[in-house]
């Protein structure tokens, strides 16, 4: 997989993941301004968690 496929793949999952996070933080919240930014926190974080840990699966992975 390319690095810039890799990319794109975990900005779809993250925006997923965003309307989640931002429901259940509203929940717990009670306020959109502070679920949102609390979202974009995780999403951000998450983005580059995700990419570092398939670029370690790959490299793992095709070990010979």
């Amino acid at each position: 997989m390319s690095k810039k496929r890799l990319f794109y793949k975990s900005i779809i999952w993250q925006l997923i993941g965003l309307t989640w996070i931002s429901l259940l933080s509203y929940l717990w919240f009670g306020d959109w301004i502070r679920s949102l930014s609390f979202s974009m926190v995780v999403l951000i974080v998450s983005i580059f968690i995700y990419v570092l840990y398939e670029m370690a699966w790959e490299r793992f992975t095709n070990y010979k």
